[in-house]
């Protein structure tokens, strides 16, 4: 039986998973973003394998940042987790494995396709991410920190700006001014302001499609998070990244959906905290 746990930190909620007897166990709560607390989430990480029916072998968590080995957060957007070490929550009880939350997505979706060649994983939500597997294996860089494509910086009008800052979910909601719902609400309405700065958005991302296609040739592209759900704005990329890629490089390529978005994260940090086990001391 897998006894390992899968936990996701994001900037609006924590998401806990665990297996069995073919049964998932699942915890959801939200964290706030800046208003949660490293304790919080510890104790809600602790409350959570109380529950269980069983020591757990492992947890994995992905999380919002650069992680540093597997080990400590080198820096995350949410100050809670600044500077976070696996060896907090473990307490010396488990062994904990940190990664990033989208290379946690990659490993997740990576198991829905073993035949892919190159598979690249963006996740578009509070901002942008990436993650790549290539002949079966996670592209890292010399620090574990690519796929940030958060950083790809464009000319604008008002100057050059980062990914993050054109199609993000954060940006989004900051340029419309109103949270989520609301924006949502005016989407459906067809509110041509909303419909405006998704257009916009969409634009950016459906370049920045562009790019990873003609960067890494990659047979399927998933895609996910909350900011590529708005409607409008997939529609606008992939209009757009049709439009500008080379025609022999989207017809390798195949773009889907993410398979469990909901649990993305959290199922792909179990995995990885299971594959780091296995492996020969």
């Amino acid at each position: 039986m897998n006894k390992f746990v899968g936990v996701d930190i994001g900037g609006t909620k924590m998401m806990l998973v665990a297996e069995h007897e073919g049964e998932w166990i699942e915890h959801r709560t939200p964290t706030g973003h800046d208003r949660c607390t490293l304790a919080g989430l510890k104790e809600e990480l602790d409350r959570f394998l109380d529950r269980l029916p069983y020591e757990p072998d492992g947890v994995g968590i992905g999380l919002v940042g650069l992680v540093a080995g597997t080990d400590r957060v080198a820096f995350s957007d949410m100050k809670a987790l600044d500077g976070a070490t696996a060896a907090y929550f473990s307490d010396g009880r488990f062994p904990v494995r940190l990664l990033n939350d989208v290379k946690a997505a990659t490993m997740a979706e990576a198991a829905h396709y073993p035949d892919a060649r190159t598979l690249a994983v963006i996740m578009a939500g509070t901002g942008v991410a990436m993650g790549v597997v290539a002949d079966g294996k996670l592209l890292g860089g010399a620090s574990g920190w690519s796929g940030e494509l958060g950083y790809t910086m464009f000319p604008t009008d008002a100057g050059t700006q980062k990914l993050d800052h054109l199609a993000g979910g954060a940006a989004i909601l900051r340029q419309a001014g109103m949270d989520v719902e609301t924006f949502l609400a005016s989407l459906e309405r067809g509110d041509e302001k909303a419909e405006g700065i998704i257009d916009r958005a969409g634009y950016y991302f459906g370049l920045t499609l562009t790019n990873v296609l003609h960067l890494y040739n990659p047979d399927r592209i998933v895609i996910g998070g909350s900011a590529a759900s708005y409607k409008g704005y997939l529609d606008k990329a992939l209009a757009v990244a049709q439009e500008l890629t080379l025609k022999e490089h989207w017809a390798a390529c195949t773009i889907v959906p993410a398979r469990d978005p909901r649990r993305i994260v959290a199922l792909g940090a179990r995995e990885f905290a299971r594959r780091l086990a296995a492996e020969p001391s």
